[in-house]
Parts: structure tokens; C-alpha cells; sequence
């Protein structure tokens, strides 16, 4: 079995590396998931660092640490202890997320964490779609939280990185919703590429100058009591100067931007910022996964937008791979192709 193993924190193209060893024991309620995709998610990364964005670093044993919660493939063995009512068998085509250590030719995952996948969605759709869906509804329920009760409708909500993979999916479900979402990005070209595909909602350009003029134009005189964060730093103190004073809040899940953030405005105005625990979704209701599932796979099937590949990679191109992850301007998510060497 090949894995992807890093042995320390530090740098991913340093420390990750391709080992071989023998297939992981199956627990009683698992399946045993032969691999064809898994993505690389800035989170992964993240971890692999040991970055403060990741939380409380991850424990590297003996034997290393393989990164990824997320992946597609088939099902090769079954537990005995699976509940016959889930329909998993050999041969079942399957996405699944959480389960730790993804980044491997196969993955032994909790039965409960594994979704059956219609041939509609092809694998590399399916390795993808529900971190990704599980965090902007995360993100989303969050954000809707945070409004005051009595400003719960004709909302307004800003949101940054609103070009990644998790961006589209926000931006799309909260304009479904009836949200103005007031989408912004990095560049013009970014901008454009944006409108292009998700045509709808305003999209702004922060390296324009005048973009939060352009942005309070758009608001038409009404409150911005939230804003979605993914990217932090020096934008993060520009977007508390565009929320409501006393009432406005920025619910933040990652750091895009690489740098300190700056919060010196949220004091002097009464701003709150808020992160989200994407461990917490597993404590939903079961209906309300269930119907997160759902959503997911409905998004699934939208016109290739929303589940954009940047580009495959075989498990030896690791280092090629993490790069790509963090090139500026990358659309769509880095998968690891576990058909190729």
C-alpha cells in the first residue's frame, strides 16, 4: 500500500514523501476504501505545518502521519459489524468524509462517513464535494447565527476568497437563500473569471483602489451585519471597517492570505469574530447531515463550476502538487491521482 507520510512538521514539499507498507486493520464497523482521488485542502497543509490556522498541531507517531479527511474510490472490504442498511458492498463506488489518513492507496473509514456515488458524479467531483459543502453550510449556519433577530431579512453579507472552491459553493447557496451577497476577490482578472461563471452577485476586486466605496455603493444604504472570512490578514480589518458598529461579525475558517491578521478595529467598534469547528458538523442531527449530504450531491451535479479541478497529480508528484495548492490565481482543487505512480 502506498502512502503519503510526513515523519515531521514542517514544509510540505520537504516533508512529505511516498512510503510503501501493509494495508491498516479494518475495524468491525468500517469499510476498507481502495482509493482512485483524494484532494489537497489548504487545511491539509496546514496540518502538515503545524500552522496555528490548523488548531492544536497534529500528533506525528513513530510511523508518520498520513494527512486527508476526504477521498473517493471503491469499496474493497466490508466489516462485519456495517449496518447491512447502508448498502455498502465490494465494488461500490463511494466518497467519504471525515476519516483520517486519505492520502493513501486505500483508507479504512467509519461506515458512517461514507456516501454512495450515483454514476452521475464522477470520482473526482465526489473526492471533493463534501468538505467542501460541509463547510460553507457550516460557515453559512454560523454567519446566520450571528444577525440580530431583527435583521434577518433582505440580509447582506459580504464574502472574501469568494473565488475558491469553497467561496463558490457560499456564495451560490446564499443567493439562493435571498442573500445580496456582496462576493470580493483578489484581482480584476480573478473578478472577471467569477462573474463569468457564477454570474449574479456583485464581485470586487481588493487590489483596485476605491473597492470599499465600490462595496458600501452595492450594500444601497443597508447594514452589513456579516461578513464570510477565508482569507484574514491586512483584509480582515478592512472588511470590519465595512460591518455595522455594535452588531457586525466576521465568521472566519481559514487564512488565505498567509498573513497576521489585523484586528484593531473590532474593539473601539463592538465587532465580533467568530471561527467554526468543521469537527462540530458531525455532532448535527443525523436528518440534518443527511440533508447536507444531499445538498452536496445536488450541487454535484451543476455545470463545472462549483467542483473545478485545478489538475491531477500522482502520489510521486507530492512536492509538484502542495506547490500548485498554493499558486496565486488557482481555480479548482488539487487532487492526488492514485491510478498513476
Amino acid at each position: 500500500m502506498r502512502r503519503i507520510v510526513h515523519h515531521e512538521l514542517g514544509e510540505p514539499a520537504r516533508v512529505l514523501r511516498v512510503e510503501g507498507g501493509p494495508s491498516t486493520s479494518l475495524g468491525p464497523d468500517q469499510v476498507r476504501v481502495r482509493l482512485s482521488y483524494a484532494p489537497i485542502h489548504p487545511g491539509d497543509l496546514h496540518g502538515v505545518t503545524g500552522s496555528p490556522a490548523f488548531g492544536t498541531p497534529p500528533t506525528v507517531a513513530s510511523g508518520g502521519r498520513v494527512p486527508g479527511f476526504e477521498g473517493a474510490g471503491v469499496v474493497s472490504e466490508v466489516g462485519p459489524q456495517v449496518d447491512p442498511a447502508l448498502g455498502l458492498k465490494q465494488g461500490l463506488r463511494v466518497a467519504f468524509f471525515p476519516a483520517s489518513g486519505a492520502w493513501s492507496d486505500e483508507a479504512a473509514v467509519p461506515a458512517s462517513s461514507v456516501v454512495p456515488l450515483p454514476d452521475s458524479i464522477p470520482d473526482e467531483v465526489g473526492a471533493q464535494m463534501l468538505i467542501n459543502t460541509v463547510t460553507a453550510l457550516t460557515v453559512i449556519r454560523a454567519a446566520h447565527d450571528s444577525l440580530p433577530p431583527d435583521a434577518r431579512t433582505a440580509v447582506v453579507a459580504l464574502l472574501t476568497g469568494a473565488g475558491s472552491a469553497v467561496g463558490r459553493l457560499i456564495g451560490k447557496v446564499l443567493t439562493e437563500r435571498g442573500v445580496k451577497v456582496i462576493r470580493l476577490v483578489r484581482s480584476e482578472a480573478s473578478a472577471a473569471k467569477l462573474t463569468g461563471i457564477l454570474p449574479g452577485s456583485p464581485v470586487f476586486a481588493t487590489e483596485v483602489a476605491g473597492w470599499k466605496d465600490r462595496v458600501r455603493a452595492a450594500a444601497e444604504g443597508a447594514k452589513i451585519h456579516a461578513a464570510i472570512d477565508s482569507v484574514g490578514g491586512r483584509l480582515l480589518g478592512d472588511v470590519a471597517d465595512l460591518l455595522a458598529e455594535r452588531t457586525g461579525t466576521v465568521i472566519n475558517f481559514g487564512s488565505l492570505g498567509g498573513e497576521t491578521s489585523d484586528i484593531r478595529l473590532f474593539p473601539p467598534r463592538s465587532l465580533t469574530l467568530k471561527g467554526v469547528v468543521l469537527g462540530s458538523w458531525m455532532q448535527q442531527p443525523p436528518e440534518q447531515r443527511k440533508a447536507d449530504i444531499a445538498l452536496a450531491q445536488r450541487l454535484a451535479h451543476e455545470p463545472g463550476t462549483l467542483f473545478e479541478v485545478a489538475e491531477r497529480y500522482a502520489p510521486s508528484r507530492i512536492a509538484h502538487a502542495v506547490a500548485h495548492v498554493s499558486q496565486a490565481g488557482r481555480a479548482g482543487v488539487v487532487l492526488i491521482d492514485f491510478s498513476r505512480n
